[in-house]
């Protein structure tokens, strides 16, 4: 038969009102030793604890997240413009001019912004030169601005590509698409007109890269949210 005797054992000063008293369990059969703190009047009304919260509830969520670098604010505008102009008569969704640093990450908000500030940190504006304004294959390279592979713009992506672990072993092909959608081989055509028709002097323009912005991108591109920005040093 399974028996047990017990003991008070304190914790404390004697004097301490704050002394913890601890009884000992001797379980006769079989012998173990189980030490159980003897409830005082104070711990008996206190407030039960919560339940822990689960793996789940402490995971935050993870979500789509891109570095883009955005050209100075005269070129950016003039990008505007122009995007305007091809979606009055392409369609499309509207979107920021930019050019991806960074394609989307899974990542937690913490995970992005750490990594995103340790990214820009010292890191200084830097010059650009676009190639021409091409069509390519994909939804999201309907119809963009190609820059050449300069240095300084091959330099920056992997920076910010190292600090988000995001080397897919892909090509890196620099671009600002100013169109989005599915259009065929002639719509592409004359989209590509119509871009000349708007700014005819955008092949060979110098600009400088002086902001890099945290999005949210979601397959949805109306869904897409800026989180967080910062200006280049000069």
């Amino acid at each position: 038969m399974v028996g047990f005797s017990f003991a008070t054992l304190t914790i404390g000063p004697p004097a301490c009102s704050n002394s913890s008293r601890y009884l000992l369990y001797r379980v006769t059969s079989p012998t173990m030793l189980v030490v159980g703190k003897e409830s005082t009047m104070a711990e008996k009304n206190a407030t039960p604890l919560q339940p822990p919260q689960t793996q789940e509830d402490e995971e935050e969520k993870r979500e789509m997240y891109a570095v883009w670098a955005v050209p100075e604010e005269d070129v950016e505008d003039r990008l505007r413009r122009l995007m305007e102009g091809l979606r009055s008569e392409f369609g499309g969704p509207p979107f920021d001019p930019h050019l991806t640093l960074v394609g989307p990450q899974k990542l937690t908000a913490g995970e992005a912004k750490l990594m995103f500030e340790a990214a820009y940190e010292g890191f200084k504006a830097y010059p650009a030169t676009v190639d021409q304004v091409s069509a390519g294959t994909s939804y999201f390279q309907c119809v963009y601005v190609s820059l050449r592979h300069t240095v300084e713009v091959m330099n920056a992506a992997g920076h910010f590509m190292g600090h988000f672990k995001a080397f897919s072993g892909k090509l890196y092909v620099p671009h600002m698409s100013i169109l989005y959608g599915d259009l065929t081989e002639e719509e592409k055509k004359k989209a590509l007109e119509k871009a000349s028709t708007l700014d005819s002097s955008l092949d060979g323009l110098n600009f400088r890269i002086n902001r890099v912005e945290l999005w949210v991108t979601d397959a949805d591109v109306g869904s897409w949210v800026k989180i967080d920005e910062h200006n280049l040093i000069s």
